[in-house]
């Protein structure tokens, strides 16, 4: 027979095991933000899955792109010393693990700089940043070339969505996110893309999900190692993405609501779609755009103004219905 001292000691470490697993569970449950280089994970990236983001196959056709008949309105292809301050604001708060800087923001050599460092900033580890349209746009062709930066834990966007800016004085919330490319580190081959509705009313109203599509290429050629281009072609009928003047995707332009939307490209730093932590041993680094650009088709003049005249119009009271709409995750956003 075992003496009772035996026992407790046995029992004792038995105690410290567990607890042992459980603070190491912990650690590693832990935010991204917490971990340094050293201390991140190793081993191979884990499978992105979403029950929201459905896996699509880049088209084998190369087409002509922009389509005939658009028109060029907007654009700029950074060839000054730092940025047009008339045709963009900066995306300045604060999100995920970043904080957003314009002084993270410049133009070199012909290129569009978002600087990536490694500082504490508002509460925050890390500092990244973007730019956003001053020009407001509905339907059209839009189109940007960039690289994504070679490291874990920086979630590149180009897309478009409405912005308040303080110095404007319209307050209208946003109805409609077009996500042309969402693209996380991690995995340079991954991207999504996809279109969010923003606006609870449409949603209520229409009974429409907050989903109006979400999907994700798998096999993209390494989008660090070089330049790619990203489009969407937004019109009142279709909205159709493309990937290096590969169409990935087509869906009706029916479904969600339209509206008027700045263009925004931005980097913040997260873990997002896979990524496990913020590579550190990669800092600091830079995300780098050759051009943004925005055509317009004049067939839809007609519509855009529509679109705009809706948007202003004040809104009837809904009928009172048992509907919750469920927003998108935090997961799901830029």
């Amino acid at each position: 027979m075992m003496k009772a001292t035996t026992i407790q000691k046995m029992n004792g470490i038995r105690i410290c095991q567990w607890l042992a697993g459980i603070l190491g569970a912990a650690v590693v449950s832990g935010s991204a933000e917490s971990l340094s280089s050293s201390q991140a994970p190793t081993g191979e990236r884990p499978k992105f899955r979403s029950k929201i983001h459905i896996p699509v196959k880049l088209a084998k056709e190369v087409m002509p792109l922009p389509p005939p008949g658009y028109e060029l309105v907007f654009g700029d292809e950074f060839d000054g010393s730092a940025v047009d301050t008339t045709r963009w604001g900066f995306r300045l708060e604060s999100k995920m693990l970043s904080a957003q800087q314009q002084e993270n923001v410049s133009v070199k050599d012909g290129k569009l700089v978002i600087a990536l460092r490694k500082e504490s900033v508002r509460g925050k580890n890390y500092t990244a940043g973007g730019i956003i349209s001053r020009q407001k746009f509905v339907y059209g062709y839009y189109e940007a070339r960039f690289k994504t930066p070679p490291a874990e834990g920086w979630h590149t966007a180009f897309w478009a969505m409405r912005k308040n800016f303080p110095d404007q004085k319209s307050r209208l919330p946003a109805l409609l996110e077009l996500d042309f490319c969402e693209q996380d580190g991690g995995d340079p081959h991954y991207f999504s893309f996809g279109i969010i509705n923003q606006s609870r009313y449409h949603q209520k109203k229409n009974r429409q999900s907050w989903n109006a599509g979400r999907w994700v290429i798998e096999d993209a050629p390494d989008t660090s190692a070089g330049f790619h281009v990203w489009a969407c072609e937004f019109t009142p009928e279709t909205t159709r993405f493309y990937f290096d003047g590969r169409l990935a995707k087509e869906i009706s332009s029916a479904g969600f609501p339209h509206d008027e939307m700045n263009v925004w490209f931005s980097v913040i730093a997260s873990t997002l779609k896979g990524d496990r932590w913020v590579d550190e041993s990669k800092l600091p680094n830079a995300v780098f755009c050759d051009y943004i650009r925005v055509y317009q088709h004049p067939k839809y003049r007609a519509a855009e103004a529509s679109v705009r005249a809706e948007v202003l119009r004040p809104r009837p009271p809904l009928e009172k219905k048992n509907i919750k709409p469920k927003g998108p995750k935090l997961e799901d956003l830029n």
